[in-house]
């Protein structure tokens, strides 16, 4: 079994991880605990790698608008 963390906001689920790809999986949707506010949020997003992407220089769109050395 593989577990991913997510944020359900009442409306959709947001992975805050790669989910695996290229094959077919059951998935199991658990509602852990109640989110009280949006501090406890942004701390429980910060605790993940979510933004591990940023590490990845293919991710960095940015890079495309700047001049060439």
């Amino acid at each position: 079994m593989l577990a991913i963390r997510g944020i359900y906001d009442g409306k959709t689920i947001t992975p805050l991880e790669k989910p695996p790809k290229d094959k077919m999986y059951k998935v199991l949707i658990a509602f852990i605990e109640e989110v009280d506010d949006m501090e406890q949020l942004r701390n429980f997003s910060a605790q993940t790698s979510s933004f591990i992407f940023w590490e990845n220089a293919k991710e960095d769109i940015y890079q495309d608008y700047l001049p060439e050395k």
